[in-house]
């Protein structure tokens, strides 16, 4: 994707991944610049070098993936090996987890005390 499409899909409402589904392309109003932000631990670093032409990144490794969605944590739920993305029902940050042996998550982002099958992941 070219970076005048990239903008324009980000501004349409959807979601751009750059290289995996960890990293997303947002747009930040306060500083009106476009992101990539790591949705494992919230960090960001600009789509653009300064001269607001040079991409962080190639543009092959930019993509709108096909959206299956959320589904809710069960009791049949595996950890995927490289890790299953999971997202909390009170705020919506999507954290990573390897096995669901637990009971209950802390959010990284609100931090609120989540109970296993209150949690989504990934369908």
């Amino acid at each position: 994707m070219q970076l005048a499409e990239i903008k324009a899909a980000v501004l349409a409402g959807k979601t751009v991944h750059w290289a995996s589904h960890a990293y997303a392309v947002v747009y930040a109003p306060q500083i009106d610049d476009f992101l990539i932000k790591c949705l494992l631990n919230d960090t960001c670093i600009g789509l653009t070098w300064q001269d607001e032409v040079t991409m962080n990144g190639k543009p092959s490794q930019f993509f709108i993936p096909f959206q299956k969605g959320w589904k809710p944590v069960t009791t049949r739920s595996r950890g995927k090996q490289r890790g299953t993305f999971i997202k909390c029902p009170q705020c919506g940050h999507i954290g990573r987890v390897y096995h669901f042996a637990w009971s209950a998550l802390t959010c990284q982002g609100c931090k609120q005390r989540v109970d296993k099958y209150d949690w989504e992941q990934e369908a």
